[in-house]
């Protein structure tokens, strides 16, 4: 069973110039251990999301055995569930009640019997949660709560739930992050014996200590494009191509360089410390042989070998340690600054705009008046670029269906007249709570677009000086501002990690499904892990302002120089105050 991609291009969603994936051409085999290497923004979980169906690509294809991937703008189930795609941080796809219902979830798809299912149970537990000796018991008991696990555990019963499925291929994110010594012997064990049993193995991963020793073959990747596809003793052959892409060198590769410095050259292809004491011993041995050329070296160097593998005798050269740290390329948010007008825009005159704007949305009372409102709403968003835009259409959805829901409840009206249960409706009462709702929609519409086009330092600077006039009456302006800032953050923050969980709910659910749509059957799945993900976001969030001691004098201290106020300002703040005015006025006719 093979996987080909032929020419496939992903954009970035926020930008149609830039991309994540550009011109991508390979063929996977089944049997093989394929690893993705690069920096952290080159392209990998891009290129596992491809792979695992839920990604479609703007240009290219990608097949599986020859079939198509993507059919009418959809995955035929077929393929899908031959894919096994495990997230980075597995443990915060836990939602159920049990350990056994996890594992239901996942085998759900599958349609297996009730045998079948405890059969496929038993053996991932057997292989993830192996006794470590007869006195002691598994962890994962399947009546327990998943969430009574430790951090450790729970990301191996992620990775439990990932392979119960038994599917051909799987496609695993970091897969060694937070775990323990004896979990990472258990997850090379269990994709070995995956190999051997002739499926797939694509691994994305910085850890090339752990992987590199284990793989078949190793692909490259730097800004979005494949530039090595090698086997991992060609990758210690050429050293320098990790050091060019910024990736850094495994411990084996450096020490390699630190020998070869200190005089004893060494084979590149050495990956694990038993090939390089192998290595260090025969060196040893031909030396011996040749006592003329050891008496020469001597004078030298003298490397002396102690239980500290980096402890050298003094006079021996020490290599200065290699750079190991990923080029951070961080790729940026979908829904933040958008740039363009926006980005030269005042802090002080959104907040401005926007409080005058839900100030004239809150007094309207007629339909009139609340659509004349929404124009300059709908008119700012408009020049947001399109990828975003479509990001907005998508969050306003579910808002627009909980309306219409409330709508409809409010005007249900139920009576006992005539000895009987009567339901009707009220049009007076659907259309007072339509009113209302129409204007709450407004106002989030308007708080969306404040989101969007502010960094949150700009947007804390903008609302102190907004809110100066309180602190001369000592009111506590820098809490006020501090509070009503973080919503306003949130507001992107929950729509990216709404995308992401959307993501592991359709990767566990297998259902063919167009790109960005949840079954509701898998809002709970998805809902669940997502607001316990906000908290813990929330949580994070308020340590690291505590750590960073932030207090009223770091919020209201000297003007920022982020606070530039231009002539264009003045005569946009000066159209914002008219038309407030003119709708103050329209309120009144």
């Amino acid at each position: 069973m093979e996987i080909e991609l032929t020419n496939i291009r992903i954009g970035a969603s926020e930008s149609s110039k830039r991309t994540l994936l550009e011109d991508i051409t390979l063929q996977l085999n089944s049997g093989e251990f394929t690893l993705l290497l690069g920096c952290t923004g080159s392209g990998k979980t891009t290129l596992l999301q491809t792979l695992a169906g839920l990604r479609p690509p703007d240009a290219g294809s990608i097949t599986l055995d020859g079939t198509p991937f993507w059919k009418e703008g959809k995955v035929p189930q077929s393929i899908l569930l031959q894919m096994g795609l495990v997230f980075q941080f597995p443990e915060q796809q836990l939602f159920a009640r049990s350990i056994q219902h996890e594992f239901a979830y996942s085998l759900r798809p599958y349609r297996l019997s009730e045998n079948q299912q405890k059969e496929q149970i038993a053996k991932a537990l057997n292989q993830w949660d192996p006794p470590e000796s007869p006195e002691l018991e598994q962890r994962f008991h399947l009546d327990s709560s998943p969430f009574a696990l430790s951090g450790g555990e729970k990301r191996r019963l992620g990775l439990a739930l990932g392979s119960v499925t038994n599917p051909h291929w799987l496609l695993l994110d970091e897969p060694s992050a937070g775990l323990e010594a004896q979990s990472v012997l258990l997850l090379l064990d269990a994709l070995e014996q995956h190999r051997l049993a002739g499926g797939g193995v694509v691994v994305a991963t910085h850890d090339l200590d752990t992987f590199l020793p284990c793989a078949d073959r190793v692909l490259l990747l730097q800004e979005g494009r494949l530039i090595a596809d090698l086997t991992p003793r060609e990758l210690h052959k050429r050293p320098e191509v990790l050091e060019q892409t910024g990736i850094g060198l495994p411990p084996s590769m450096r020490l390699a360089q630190q020998f070869r410095a200190a005089g004893l050259n060494l084979p590149l292809t050495a990956m694990t410390p038993e090939e390089m004491a192998e290595s260090i011993i025969k060196y040893e041995s031909v030396e011996v042989q040749n006592q003329n050329e050891l008496r020469e070296a001597s004078g030298m160097v003298r490397v002396v070998v102690k239980t500290d593998p980096m402890e050298y005798e003094k006079g021996a050269p020490m290599l200065s340690s290699i750079k190991m740290e990923d080029d951070l390329k961080l790729l940026p948010n979908t829904l933040t600054h958008s740039g363009g007008l926006y980005s030269v825009m005042d802090p002080r005159l959104k907040w401005i705009l926007y409080i005058l704007l839900v100030t004239a949305a809150m007094l309207q009372q007629r339909w009139l008046g609340l659509t004349l409102t929404l124009l300059p709403v709908v008119a700012a968003l408009a020049i947001l670029p399109r990828q975003t835009l479509a990001g907005c259409l998508k969050l306003m959805k579910p808002l627009l269906f909980f309306f219409l829901i409330s709508t409809a409840l409010s005007g249900t009206t139920l009576s006992t007249e005539g000895g009987g249960l009567h339901f009707g409706f009220s049009l007076l009462q659907a259309e007072g709570t339509l009113l209302n709702v129409y204007r709450l929609f407004i106002v989030t519409l308007a708080s969306l677009w404040f989101s969007l086009t502010t960094p949150y330092g700009r947007m804390v600077e903008g609302l102190n000086w907004v809110l100066g006039i309180g602190k001369k009456i000592r009111l506590p302006v820098a809490s006020f501002a501090l509070a009503v800032s973080l919503i306003f953050r949130f507001i992107p923050m929950i729509w990216s990690e709404w995308q992401r969980f959307s993501l592991i709910v359709r990767a566990r659910g297998k259902a063919a499904l167009r790109p960005n749509t949840v079954r509701i059957r898998d809002l709970g799945p998805m809902v669940i892990p997502l607001l316990m993900a906000l908290f813990q976001r929330a949580e994070d969030m308020t340590i690291a302002m505590e750590m960073r001691k932030v207090r009223e004098h770091s919020l209201l201290g000297a003007r920022s120089s982020l606070l530039v106020w231009s002539k264009r300002d003045t005569w946009i703040s000066m159209a914002g105050l008219i038309g407030f005015v003119l709708l103050v006025w329209i309120r009144q006719l």
